[in-house]
Formats: structure tokens, C-alpha cells, sequence
């Protein structure tokens, strides 16, 4: 099927329809959903509105963290979606952005920031004071990295990058451990890799962009699984660009292209749709994503320059 006739939602040999912008098989069982509930939205701080917004993180006290990209800052809400502060503006100076993508929390509330454009981690701590950054390189040469996630159980940094299409690992001060990956369609190879994400266990979910899949690992690179593959139908990717997990070991991804979540078992079993008033749960353009500790999901959508949490209601 074509995006032309995805669409327009046409019927292609009376086998494929579209559903709530997710192609079906006509003879298929009815397409499994999960309403969500809608709870706030954040658009705006005191600077002005949001521009961009590409991830989001969660920290202590339920703390929400926004790579907000286009103003080139990350801004801090709490838990109820009251601004507290901003962090950074456009420059290479300590502490500054260019064209910022990935965010992750550690326990303490230190912030990670992968600072794309200036080819960096930075690492603030709860207040967003700048603490101290490192260049991300890989073979010698500079890496423009997506995002980065830390390990609760070691600590370590899980780095994606988009130019040299692998994982890399460091220590919390910039140390290079061992990274794993390269440009290909095979098993732990990667076409743009994106977000990040660690279960408590110490799985690593990395969003697999061009080879619309994303990939499980061990902390040392070895595949585990994967979770999903190419196509329109339920289970399955055009465009994933965000990954997180439940306190259930369910892995929530976004869909940039179809405007939606899927949710799958911890072995890649596909489970639902998210949805909402038992119809899918239409997105603009959601990219980052993370489950606090009260199941409320927060959603970055891109293309509305906005921040939408809602309860997951379990």
C-alpha cells in the first residue's frame, strides 16, 4: 500500500482498510485497544512557547524534563505541569544547545542531555546547574549522539548516534566503555538509531528508525530480540522514533508517521493500540516518550509544539 492510499483510507483488493489511521486486514479480528485518559498539556512557559519538543524525561519527585529543540533549552515542569525552570540557549558555550534531541534522568536527578549540534553530553544536576559534559566520539571521530539513557543498575550511559549508527557506552564522566552497531539491516546494526531505553533489568530498547523495528540488547550488545518490523498493520512500524517501558516490562512505541502508540509484551509480542473514548488515540507527530511511576504517560508531539501526559489508568 501506498502512503497516497494510506491516506485516503481506500480498501486495496478488499484486503487491507484503514482503521483510525492504522491499516487492517478486512477478515481480521477486531484491532486490540487501550484507552488512555487525558490529564494536561503543556505548551508554554513564561520565555514563550514550545518549539519542537522532541523527548522527555521523568525525574525524582515526578519531575518532567522537555528537550524543548527549536528554542534550543530543556525545560523542567512538576509533576502537575507547573514550569520551575529553564536550562541552556542556543550557543557551545558550557551549559548551552545546539539543536538538542535526547534527555535522560538518573535516580539522583542529575540531567543528561544529548547536545546534538555541538556533538555532546552535557550533565546538569536536579537544579539545572551545568556539572560537567564530554564530546561523544566514536573511531576518533566526532558523533552527532540522539539520546542518552542511564543504566539505574551501573550507571553507565547509553549513547545512540545518528552519523555513525551505533550504540555507545560510557561512564557517567565521559569514559568509553564499549560500543556495538554500524550502518545495516542485520541483527545489532543500525540505520538511525534514535531514543533509548533501560528496563530494570538491564535491557537495552534502542529505536531502530530506517529498519522500523527497535532492537534488545544486553548491556554488553548482545541481541535479545526484536519488537516489530516494517508495515501498517497492528505490530508493526513506519516511522518509530520513541521507546519506553512500564513497571510491567510493556514497551510503549511511538509512531511518527501513523500518529500513534503501540504497546508490546516484553518478548515483542504485540498487545494494543493506545486509545482514547475506544477510538485510536491520534498524535501529532510523537517522538520521545516516558512512563512515570503513577503510570501516567508523557508524550512529546513534535509538529504541535507541546508536552501531553495522560493516566494510563492501571
Amino acid at each position: 500500500m501506498t502512503r497516497r492510499g494510506l491516506e485516503r483510507g481506500r480498501v486495496f483488493l478488499g484486503v487491507v482498510v484503514l482503521v483510525g489511521g492504522c491499516a487492517w486486514p478486512a477478515d481480521a479480528s477486531p484491532l486490540k485497544i487501550r484507552d488512555i485518559r487525558p490529564l494536561f498539556q503543556i505548551t508554554e512557559t513564561p520565555a514563550g512557547p514550545l518549539a519542537l519538543p522532541t523527548d522527555v524525561a521523568v525525574g525524582p519527585q515526578g519531575r518532567i524534563y522537555v528537550v524543548d529543540g527549536g528554542n534550543h533549552r530543556v525545560l523542567a515542569f512538576d509533576r502537575a505541569g507547573r514550569y520551575l525552570f529553564s536550562i541552556g540557549r542556543e550557543g557551545s558555550a558550557a551549559g548551552e544547545f545546539r539543536g538538542p534531541v535526547g534527555i535522560g534522568v538518573d535516580g539522583a536527578g542529575r540531567v543528561y542531555v544529548a547536545d546534538s549540534g555541538n556533538h555532546r553530553i552535557q550533565v546538569f544536576d536536579a537544579s539545572g546547574r551545568i556539572l560537567h559534559g564530554f564530546r561523544v566520539t566514536s573511531g576518533g571521530a566526532a558523533v552527532r549522539p540522539v539520546d542518552v539513557a542511564v543504566d539505574g543498575r551501573g550507571g553507565r550511559l547509553y549513547v545512540s548516534g545518528s552519523n555513525n549508527h551505533k550504540v555507545m557506552v560510557f561512564t557517567p564522566d565521559g569514559k568509553p566503555v564499549r560500543e556495538w552497531g554500524g550502518e545495516g539491516a542485520g541483527r545489532g546494526e543500525f540505520r538511525y538509531p534514535a531514543t533509548v531505553a533501560i528496563s530494570g533489568e538491564g535491557r537495552v530498547h534502542v529505536v531502530d528508525v530506517l529498519n522500523t523495528r527497535v532492537q534488545v540488547f544486553d548491556g554488553r550488545g548482545r541481541f535479545l530480540a526484536d519488537v516489530g518490523e516494517w508495515g501498517v498493520l497492528p505490530g508493526q512500524f513506519f516511522r518509530p522514533k520513541g521507546v519506553a517501558l512500564d513497571r510491567r516490562g510493556r514497551v510503549y512505541v511511538t509512531d511518527s508517521y501513523m500518529d500513534l502508540i503501540e504497546v508490546f509484551d516484553e518478548s515483542g509480542r504485540f498487545l494494543h493500540v493506545l486509545s482514547g473514548e475506544g477510538r485510536i488515540k491520534k498524535f501529532t507527530s510523537p517522538a520521545g516518550i516516558a512512563i512515570d511511576t503513577d503510570d501516567r504517560l508523557i508524550v512529546a508531539e513534535v509538529l504541535a509544539n507541546r508536552v501531553s501526559v495522560f493516566s494510563l489508568g492501571r
